[in-house]
């Protein structure tokens, strides 16, 4: 039997539905959900921390939006808050950001993450089923 060959038709196989199965594993454990809520969240506190150093529009608008955001939230207005934000292009803006700063992660990351994703493969096929 012809090892190269086996090896393609594993191959063929396993990575015609492996996208697949990424994708509903990640949207059954919500996980983009999870871990960009806790990103952004850790990203604003480093912001907070940071807000003297930062100049300008930004630091300004941040300075402005924190005590907005918890007077909005003590009286009941956050959707107003929120529809504010909207229409001044915030959530636009932050979708843009979010996603440059995750691209610009994966990129510099790769081909460690195709490592861990590589051997995470390696061990499961090599795993008896049971």
């Amino acid at each position: 039997m012809d090892l190269s060959a086996l090896v393609n038709d594993a191959k063929q196989s396993v990575l015609s539905t492996l996208e697949e199965q990424i994708y509903q594993q990640a949207e059954r454990q919500d996980l983009a959900d999870t871990v960009l809520k806790s990103l952004v969240e850790s990203a604003v506190s480093r912001l907070q921390v940071e807000m003297p150093a930062v100049t300008g529009v930004a630091g300004a608008l941040l300075g402005l939006l924190q005590p907005l955001a918890a007077q909005a939230s003590s009286l009941g207005l956050d959707q107003q808050l929120v529809d504010l934000l909207k229409r001044n292009g915030v959530d636009t803006a932050m979708k843009q950001r979010i996603i440059q700063g995750l691209s610009r992660y994966l990129e510099a990351n790769g081909e460690r993450l195709m490592s861990v994703a590589f051997s995470a493969l390696i061990e499961k096929l090599s795993r008896p089923q049971g």
